[in-house]
Order: structure tokens, then sequence, then C-alpha cells
């Protein structure tokens, strides 16, 4: 296989069937692929991993590519691309409908609102963006299956628009290498937006976004996903976690099994 020097990439994924009817997860297994050759083509060798144990019963799967030198992600960056949002701080105010979830019931900033996962924030930036123009961009960007039929407000709840690991990957990959159809300012703050951590030792950030699908009023979670990259000197490592189940599949596991990955692996 050709190893052409500073190009190498490590795809790492996890896939765990689970019994149906007992919501058990069966096995798991961690595929690693070492892609070695220049673009267009794709040259891999792969080795498995049993990663069973981070997921703690659940169905769900954990996609890793690494490069040596969610869809409110997207949201973002056709909110600051077309002018809907300003940056960070941009603010919306509450409408006083009380949610489920609490930290949703205020208002919010571009900032807060990425943080906290905030629907009503996102569904009133949708709004404004329009569905021709949000169309557009989904298409442009060649976001999963493009469907965003469901309507401007649900499509990606639940709905129309389906995207797999691999393709949260693919997209993440494009946005930290400011090759996505919008501005360079606009992948910047998207970024920015995007950063749970950063070290000061050894300059490790951390950037990622949870998303969550179930019923809130009833607090139940029956599907998660966390997405990101991590970035330390030279070396970007993206991932992408998606879980379902019954018993807590929320993005807030998502992420706790990532990290726990992430640090088995010592990323």
């Amino acid at each position: 296989m050709g190893n052409e020097p500073g190009h190498r990439a490590l795809v790492q994924s996890a896939r765990l069937v689970g019994r149906v009817a007992e919501l058990v997860a069966a096995s798991l297994t961690l595929i690693l692929f070492w892609l070695a050759c220049a673009s267009p083509g794709v040259c891999a060798t792969s080795t498995n991993r049993d990663l069973s144990e981070f997921f703690g019963g659940r169905a769900g799967c954990f996609v890793l590519y690494d490069a040596q030198a969610d869809s409110k992600i997207a949201n973002s960056l056709v909110a600051l691309d077309a002018g809907v949002a300003t940056g960070p701080e941009f603010s919306l105010k509450w409408d006083g409908v009380r949610r489920p979830i609490a930290s949703w019931n205020q208002d919010h900033t571009m900032r807060s609102a990425m943080s906290n996962s905030v629907v009503w924030f996102y569904q009133e930036i949708a709004r404004r963006i329009g569905p021709e123009r949000m169309a557009d961009y989904v298409n442009r960007f060649d976001y999963g299956n493009h469907d965003t039929t469901g309507g401007i407000t649900n499509f990606w709840l639940e709905s129309t628009l389906r995207i797999s690991a691999d393709e949260q990957v693919a997209f993440l990959r494009r946005l930290w290498a400011d090759s996505l159809p919008v501005s360079k300012e606009a992948q910047r703050t998207t970024r920015e937006l995007m950063e749970l951590a950063r070290s000061n030792d050894d300059g490790r950030i951390f950037c990622g976004k949870t998303g969550t699908a179930g019923d809130a009023k009833a607090d139940i979670a029956r599907l998660g996903w966390f997405v990101g990259c991590v970035t330390k000197g030279e070396r970007r490592v993206f991932f992408a976690t998606r879980i379902t189940g019954e018993r807590d599949a929320s993005g807030r596991q998502a992420r706790k099994i990532t990290e726990a990955i992430l640090k088995s692996l010592q990323i």
C-alpha cells in the first residue's frame, strides 16, 4: 500500500448489534482504517477492536478520522453566511413558552444556544433563513440525504433529514479545512462555537456538539449524537458517535462514551 509522507488517515468505527426485543447489545467492533492514498483514490487496511465496554448496553457506533497535516452546526453555518446571525453574541429573546428543559426558558445568544442545544433558537433561525434558501445550502453542503421536506423548523428533528456517522465526519473535515461553500468567517466562527475545552499544558483543543432525539417532556432520549474534533499541534482527529436505545441514549451519554474512547486511545 502506498504511504505518502504527510498524508495518513485513520478511521475508527464502532458498530454494536443489539437484540431488538431486549434492547441489549450483543457485540461492538471498532474498525481502524489506515487511508494512505492521495485523493481521489483510497487504500485501506483494517483491524478490529471491541469497544462494547464504553456503550453500556446501548446500540451505537463510533467513527474516528485521524488527519495528519450535528445539524445545529450546519444551521449555524447557514445563519452566519446568510447574514441571519451576526456572530457568537447574536441574541434572540425567549418567546415566553415554557419548555421541558429549564435552560431553554430564557434569552439566548448563538453561543449559549449552541452550548445548551436550544431547539427554539435554531427553529427561529431556520424560519428567518427560509425553506428555499435552507434547502439550497443543505444541497451545496452535500449534507446527509439532503431532505429538508419535513418543514423548515422540523426537518432535522426526527424527521426527513438523515445523516450517517461517516457523513458527519466528512462534513467536519470540510469545516476544519475551510472548504465548505460558505465564507471562511462563518466557518471560523462555527468552529469557535463548538469549542468545549482548551488545555494550556499541551495545547489540546476539544470541540464538539451533542444532539438528542426522543420525548423531551417525558425525559426519554432514544437517539444521541456527539460529533467534533480534537486538535493538538499539527494533528487533527475527527469523531462522530451515535447511540440508540430506550435507556438514556442521549447526546450527553454519547459525549461520555466519546471521551472515554478518546482517553483510551490517548487522544
